[in-house]
């Protein structure tokens, strides 16, 4: 009895997977996350305290996105320095 659970419970799972998987594959065009919450945030109030966190957190990102650009530019101008040394 306890092995029919188990095949079961494995088929279920098994099922689960390949109807995700199916799912993802479809290339569903769904907004992202980030621009749904940007969306929704652009609706609160300036000192909605979410709101604020949410706008901390974009300037971060976009902070990081800058600082890493700027260094695999620096990165790649040495590796090119380098080159051109050796």
């Amino acid at each position: 009895m306890r092995t029919k659970w188990i095949i079961a419970a494995a088929l279920g799972c098994a099922t689960c997977v390949v109807l995700a998987f199916r799912k993802r594959q479809q290339g569903e065009e769904r907004p992202q996350v980030w621009d749904k919450m940007r969306r929704l945030m652009d609706d609160m109030p300036e000192d909605f305290p979410p709101r604020i966190m949410f706008d901390n957190l974009a300037a971060t990102r976009s902070n990081t996105e800058r600082i890493l650009a700027i260094l695999e530019h620096d990165g790649s101008a040495r590796f090119e320095e380098e080159a051109t040394d050796g």
